[in-house]
């Protein structure tokens, strides 16, 4: 009788391990990278701009840093609306495929599920006069991982599809100084 319990107990401790096991490392894939609206300086100007970052485990990374406003949205609140933007391309797997291209009838860069497939997540919107392709190159430099800091756009051009791996790119990054 005591064998039989203490094997019920062990078969139902080494279930609860797989199943924990099985957890922890999508859970740690999913921490793998945040974007989160934080701050970054800029020592050309000496000042702090808010900015949308990849957090990993070793390195924070700036993605973009909002230092114009658009509209009635502040560089606080385009950060505060974009960021969690690129964290839910980012764990959807659509931050693979960025494009440039239109949402009401105005110039956007967004994620799609892949090669000329359509928008699936709207990562920004451009600036009236804005060149979508020029601040899609630049995005897709800064993932890649070969510009950091503020994107600098200036008017409709062709649509384009790049890919990226933002994990690979986030391990090779430069680490930026407080």
């Amino acid at each position: 009788m005591t064998l039989k319990l203490c094997t019920t107990g062990l078969a139902f401790i080494v279930m609860a391990l797989v199943q924990i096991s099985e957890t922890i490392p999508q859970a740690i894939a999913q921490q793998r990278v945040k974007f989160i609206c934080g701050t970054s300086f800029d020592a050309s100007r000496n000042q702090r701009f808010p900015a949308t970052l990849a957090w990993t485990p070793a390195r924070k990374q700036p993605i973009i840093v909002w230092t114009k406003p658009v509209a009635n949205y502040t560089p606080q609140q385009r950060c505060e609306e974009v960021s969690p933007r690129f964290q839910e391309a980012y764990q959807t797997g659509t931050l693979q495929f960025i494009t440039n291209g239109f949402m009401r009838g105005q110039q956007v860069i967004c994620a799609a599920k892949g090669y000329r497939q359509p928008c699936s997540t709207l990562l920004m919107t451009l600036r009236p006069g804005e060149n979508s392709l020029e601040a899609l190159n630049e995005l897709r430099d800064i993932l890649n991982g070969r510009q950091v800091g503020p994107a600098q756009h200036s008017s409709g051009t062709p649509q384009m599809y790049y890919e990226i791996n933002i994990d690979e790119v986030l391990k090779n990054a430069p680490v930026e100084n407080e």
